[in-house]
């Protein structure tokens, strides 16, 4: 009986820098209300309070312009990866800019907190057959252990699973902690966090985390803030979207913590590894 991971990770970016992000020109960004400095301390805050340990993914932009919270989230003791500079999918990247903008935003990282950094997580979960290259590209660069996938993706006739798993691309390989899904009525349903954590009631998702030996919750800073910005930058249906239930998330994630042992990425992929010994391997 495989034994259960309860997961809790970040995606350390501004309010709006959403799926609709690529809309708002990189210079227009500091012309927006900033709140990711408020945002950061009521997470940290949270997670001091029930001893909580996380993974917090920050983007290279938010690094560069908030040192000071990277420093904060360091200081706290949580996990910190990778999670692009600018928010660009690595397909539209290409490698040779993938490259660069992983080397930029990793030293960046690095100099600020002092410590090496091991783990990425692709913008939207976008990592596939297609950026296989990428695989070699992170090892080369340090990275120990990515979670950039959905599970119910089909890669190579494989469908990823909802657990974790490693990646091989030409010899090499690359764990992989993936987002797991959801399927009801041939749909494949996030229910771990962001957007689909706040609107769904607590009575599902705790009966959904309960089904699961494997639960990724991800989200990001403006989901607990209960009064995020709008802009005309961006779609009518975001800037709903990106208000809808945030002051329930905080009642919501303290309600589920009393029933899952939540852990950050890094160390459930070492408890997972001393629990397993036939991980699944899907070459790309």
């Amino acid at each position: 009986m495989p034994v259960p991971l309860n997961i809790l990770s970040f995606d350390i970016e501004e309010w709006f820098m959403s799926y609709d992000s690529s809309q708002i020109p990189v210079e227009h960004w500091k012309t927006l209300s900033p709140r990711i400095e408020q945002n950061i301390h009521d997470i940290l805050r949270f997670l001091r309070e029930n001893q909580l340990k996380a993974t917090f993914y920050i983007m290279g932009w938010i690094a560069e312009n908030y040192p000071a919270i990277v420093k904060d989230i360091a200081n706290e003791q949580h996990e910190i990866g990778y999670h692009s500079y600018y928010h660009e999918l690595p397909l539209n990247q290409g490698p040779k800019a993938f490259e660069e903008d992983l080397k930029k935003g990793l030293d960046l990282l690095q100099n600020i907190t002092g410590q090496k950094v091991i783990q990425y997580r692709a913008p939207r979960f976008s990592l596939d057959c297609e950026t296989s290259w990428s695989i070699p590209i992170l090892k080369e660069h340090g990275i120990q252990l990515s979670s950039s996938v959905m599970s119910g993706n089909t890669c190579n006739g494989i469908i990823v699973p909802d657990r974790p798993f490693i990646f091989k691309h030409n010899g090499i390989s690359l764990p992989e902690m993936p987002l797991n899904r959801q399927q009801t009525l041939g749909y494949r349903w996030v229910y771990t966090g962001s957007g689909y954590f706040r609107i769904m009631p607590y009575w599902l998702i705790q009966k959904l985390y309960a089904a699961s030996n494997y639960n990724m919750a991800y989200f990001h800073p403006r989901d607990f803030d209960p009064q995020v910005p709008k802009t005309k930058l961006l779609p009518f249906y975001r800037n709903i979207m990106s208000n809808l239930g945030n002051t329930s998330t905080i009642p919501k994630l303290q309600k589920l913590i009393q029933h899952c042992n939540f852990q950050a990425v890094h160390k459930a992929w070492e408890q997972h590894q001393q629990s397993n010994t036939n991980i699944i391997t899907i070459e790309i």
